[in-house]
Formats: C-alpha cells, structure tokens, sequence
C-alpha cells in the first residue's frame, strides 16, 4: 500500500528492511549557491520494484523540492524525519538508499558503507556478491567508506543515529534507463534481502 505524505510517498512493507530513493525529483542542495540537483530518474521505480520483491517498506520523493533529503539536517528535513519514523515503528534491520551514479564515473554501480560501522560494511561486501553473477558478471562494482564528516547523509544519519545497518547504492544511467537491467538489478537486490 502506497501512502503520499507531503513531498515524498510511502510503501508499507512487512519485512525488516526499508528502501530510499531520495532523489527521484529536483531538490536543492545546501551550499552557498543553493544550486538544484537534477533528478535521479528510475530510482523511483527501482525502490517500488524491491519493496514488491521483498516485502520491504519504502519511501520515495514524489515531486519537486526545496531541500535535499539527503542532506538537509532532521529538523529541517520531513523526509529523514518519515525515515527516522518509519524505522523506529517497523523495527528495520536494514536500510538502503537507493541513488543515481554520475557518468562522470568511471564504474557501473557504487557501494556506499558509513565509516566506523562493521555490520554496513559486512552488508557492502555481501552485496556485492549479489551482483557479480549471471548477466551482471564483470560489471564494475566498487565500494567506498563514506568519510566520517559533519555530512549527515540518511545512510550515514540511519547508521549512527539510529544503529541500523545502512548502505547507500549509486547505479550507472545505462542500467538505470533499460528494462531489462533494471530488473536485473532489482532481482541482484532482491535475492540479497532475501538471503538475510
């Protein structure tokens, strides 16, 4: 069941887990420019389709806005703040937030763990497991420490505030874009729910 709540919508699930796709909509990141951010398109799409195959809980932007929800500190921020709730009511296990991959990169997909936190690691590596079989084999994955900073992204915010294992996932355009990688990717992040 979907439900809209001011900027963003939300799937009810029944699993541990909770999917994010912050950035499907333009949003404006805090700098001293305050520049908007194109959209992260499909990434919408991407978190319904895991939500479905796993029974996991999601939330998603739905239109347009004037903050970052990835960025943007709690207070000030409805979207890490439906985060924060959903976690607390549904007992989540496990967070993922779900992004587009710049095509300045030079790889396919990028793996996300916050710094000082074992279990997202632990859960980065297993991942990528997930992806180095079948017609994904021999794409790119790499994975990266998120610094330990004063940037509060929600994996970095779901990990440290909140104690649950988190890892943010950044996908190249050309998967994003076709439908049968897509679905392959959602099937990769499937099986790897699945299997916990």
């Amino acid at each position: 069941m979907e439900i809209s709540a001011q900027s963003f919508t939300i799937i009810s699930g029944n699993s541990p887990f909770l999917i994010s796709a912050p950035h499907v909509h333009i949003h404006r990141r805090p700098t001293l420019t305050c520049v908007y951010k194109s959209e992260e398109k499909f990434t919408d799409g991407i978190c319904i389709d895991i939500c479905k195959g796993t029974g996991a809980s999601g939330i998603y932007l739905n239109k347009d806005v004037e903050y970052d929800p990835n960025f943007f500190k709690l207070k000030d921020n409805e979207y890490k703040q439906a985060v924060k709730d959903l976690i607390r009511n549904n007992k989540t296990k496990m967070f993922l937030d779900i992004h587009g991959l710049s095509d300045i990169y030079q790889y396919d997909i990028a793996i996300y763990y916050p710094s000082h936190f074992a279990r997202s690691k632990k859960m980065a590596q297993e991942l990528k497991k997930h992806f180095e079989k079948g017609k994904f084999k021999g794409i790119s994955v790499n994975i990266f420490r998120i610094p330990d900073n004063d940037q509060k992204t929600l994996c970095m915010f779901t990990a440290s505030k909140l104690r649950v294992p988190s890892l943010q996932i950044e996908i190249a355009w050309y998967i994003r874009e076709d439908d049968e990688l897509r679905d392959l990717f959602v099937k990769s992040i499937s099986s790897f729910f699945n299997s916990y």
